[in-house]
């Protein structure tokens, strides 16, 4: 067994942390403030081969894997989980399907430039009374003459204020079958689609939409794959996503605990460090085992997915590992820095509250013991 990074995940690492530090940083508190998101790092990221690091070079990417991908992610989130929640919503919900399931036409109308970051994308999936059940999703799409029309709503759905594209969910037949909900991709801004900024507590540096969708017309050739029944590829596109937002709540525990640590080590009572009294010390210690619990699931979570073997389960294991432990970590750091701790000259408070997005967001902690309840009657057990 090797547990050790390699020279190049080592060296993209380095590149993503200096990017984020020298050229991210600085947009941090103006985005949490303002809750707008900075575009130009699209094109940014496309450069530096970010947002196509999980893609073979044949089909536009950069020919990483899963584990450059989370990296990726860590170091973003470390700095602003908000701007590797629009990173996410980008670089794997809005393309993934694109890759997986397009036709020729699409990944070169769509999945091309989004990799090179001159197009933004958005998932639409989730919906004001949908909860967790994506087959019961009540947008839908009818077949008419050269194409289809949608009616419905999304609700929640990041980088839909600033997307140029919508990769879209909609039911194409009446049944709740697995073939009955397809994918749609629609050009944004469109007839028949409007979108509502929302003002958020977390994530406050990205852009997150609720979509009014009416008789929105989609020709034939929008339609993913130009086939209906594109379930297995939501499916398939949320499971392994679950690494990845795993990845990212590392990171945001690790900006936390960080802060924490160094406010510790600098910040006197008494004559002496505080981090030197047993109390301190004593929530570092915990916050520093919770992150290393996080990392080794969430790498070797993303070892599976290049081994082509994770399961629905494993990746439900580590988001609701990596999720409540942020939120621990976070609301720690808060405590040990005390008044600073909810100053907005630190980023702590940001941290603590992007954290409570994540045992919500991407299904809450409660799905994901469901879905490792159901493994565990079917005789999943671990090896």
């Amino acid at each position: 067994m090797d547990f050790s990074f390699s020279e190049e995940h080592v060296a993209l690492r380095q590149t993503v942390r200096r990017h984020m530090e020298e050229e991210a940083a600085p947009h941090v508190r103006h985005s949490d403030e303002s809750e707008t998101f900075p575009k130009h790092l699209f094109s940014r990221w496309g450069e530096l081969g970010m947002l196509g690091a999980r893609y073979p070079e044949e089909d536009g990417g950069v020919g990483m894997d899963k584990i450059s991908d989370c990296i990726i992610r860590e170091e973003i989130a470390r700095i602003s989980q908000a701007y590797c929640a629009a990173f996410s919503a980008h670089s794997h919900l809005g393309m993934w399907p694109i890759w997986r399931s397009g036709t020729k036409m699409q990944r070169e109308e769509y999945f091309k430039p989004a990799v090179a970051g001159k197009k933004i994308a958005c998932f639409g999936l989730s919906e004001p009374d949908g909860g967790s059940d994506i087959r019961a999703m009540k947008t839908r799409a009818e077949k008419v003459e050269g194409g289809w029309k949608i009616t419905g709503s999304k609700l929640y759905i990041t980088n839909a204020p600033i997307a140029d594209f919508i990769t879209l969910a909609a039911r194409t037949k009446p049944d709740l079958s697995a073939d009955a909900v397809s994918l749609f991709l629609v050009d944004l801004p469109a007839r028949g689609l409007t979108i509502d900024n929302l003002k958020k507590e977390g994530l406050r540096g990205s852009e997150t939409g609720l979509l009014h969708i009416d008789d929105l017309f989609v020709p034939d050739s929008h339609l993913l794959g130009e086939k209906e029944g594109t379930y297995p590829t939501i499916l398939e596109s949320l499971s392994e996503n679950r690494v990845g937002v795993s990845a990212s709540v590392l990171g945001l525990a690790r900006g936390a605990y960080e802060e924490a640590l160094q406010f510790a080590k600098t910040r006197i009572v008494r004559g002496k460090p505080i981090i030197d009294y047993q109390a301190v010390a004593n929530r570092l210690a915990d916050m520093t085992t919770d992150i290393e619990a996080s990392r080794w699931m969430v790498y070797w979570g993303a070892w599976k997915v290049d081994q082509g073997t994770l399961t629905d389960a494993e990746a439900s294991k580590i988001k609701l590992v990596a999720s409540e432990a942020a939120l621990r970590i976070t609301e720690n750091a808060i405590r040990i820095m005390g008044g600073a701790g909810i100053m907005r000259d630190h980023r702590v408070g940001m941290h603590h509250r992007d954290a409570l997005v994540y045992v919500i967001g991407e299904g809450t902690s409660d799905i994901q013991r469901n879905i490792i309840a159901r493994a565990l009657k079917k005789g999943q057990l671990i090896d």
